[in-house]
């Protein structure tokens, strides 16, 4: 089958350590004859990022000046509008793809699927404290997470058909929303007009979590700090109908860091990878912040009567 042209959209800030590694993965995919196009949105990198990423020959686009503030959202979108295929693949820069990555895109397309999510592995070698933010973040999307239709699919690895993203507003770019959880409201968009989100965990790129506690924490807290806003308006999330009451998410905090822990372990337990046990009284350290953010996005919400025209436009705190 010849499945025309492909993009692949790349966001990176200060990826100098990698980018060749996730280049030349991404550029050496083939499938059914598809010509590929990779281009790498530089979001105000003050490293070699964007010169390493020319020397490679793809399409680099330098979206603000080096060091300034960046915005992944914004960047995935500049991104997309420059892109000429269909479907349009985003991958994150710190994600390395394996051989077969594309293949498994493009077959679950091929199926009727408008938005199709790979899998996040974890590349050995990685820290400890690496290791347990990957655990804690991806233990819906791991490779031995079975293949199916999801309501969201985070953005590191996630293709999308050309035509149906652009009904959308696409990544949502104004902060907090630009920095995380950026992808719901345009899933969810898409979802409301009938399309699917299909999980295929054959399309795997292993995703490089960066190292410390500090950031660990400081990354679950911003998750938390958006999630009630934006699974409320999308629907795009797991026991979405919760979200349309904050109060009662609120109220149960503490009995959500629990359960929200023991989801997370029994979920690894189930795919017989059992290190993320003796890393427990970390992961309950990063419900707890995910859960104080989710409090506070969502007390500051509601002081804006739920409207998004009228919401605090400040990315939070710790940030």
């Amino acid at each position: 089958m010849d499945r025309g042209f492909v993009s692949i959209v790349i966001p990176a800030r200060n990826e100098a350590q990698r980018i060749l590694e996730v280049l030349s993965a991404a550029l050496r995919q083939s499938s059914g004859g598809a010509t590929i196009e990779v281009i790498l949105v530089d979001d105000g990198s003050s490293d070699a990022t964007a010169s390493l990423a020319r020397s490679t020959g793809v399409q680099v686009i330098e979206m603000r000046e080096p060091g300034q503030a960046g915005n992944p959202a914004a960047a995935r979108n500049r991104g997309a509008r420059a892109s000429k295929g269909d479907p349009i693949v985003f991958l994150d820069a710190d994600c390395v793809v394996a051989d077969g990555w594309l293949e498994a895109l493009l077959a679950a397309h091929d199926k009727g699927s408008t938005i199709v999510g790979g899998s996040l592995a974890l590349p050995p070698g990685l820290p400890a404290s690496a290791r347990c933010d990957y655990y804690c973040g991806w233990y819906l999307v791991h490779p031995g997470t079975k293949a199916g239709w999801v309501p969201h699919h985070p953005p590191p690895n996630l293709s999308v058909r050309r035509e149906p993203f652009f009904t959308t507003a696409g990544y949502s770019e104004q902060p907090p929303l630009d920095y995380t959880n950026e992808e719901r409201l345009w899933q969810g968009a898409l979802r409301a007009q009938g399309h699917k989100i299909y999980f295929e965990p054959r399309a795997l790129a292993y995703h490089f979590n960066r190292p410390g506690l500090a950031n660990l924490l400081r990354r679950h807290y911003r998750w938390g700090y958006t999630a009630v806003e934006t699974k409320s308006r999308s629907g795009s999330a797991r026991f979405a109908w919760l979200y349309r009451y904050p109060w009662l998410l609120i109220l149960c905090g503490p009995l959500l860091v629990l359960a929200h822990t023991g989801f997370i372990l029994a979920c690894w337990i189930r795919a017989a990878v059992f290190e993320p046990v003796w890393m427990s009284p970390a992961i309950l350290a990063s419900r707890v912040t995910y859960v104080a953010g989710m409090t506070i996005g969502a007390l500051r919400w509601m002081r804006a009567g739920r409207d998004p025209s009228n919401r605090d436009r400040s990315r939070p705190r710790w940030n």
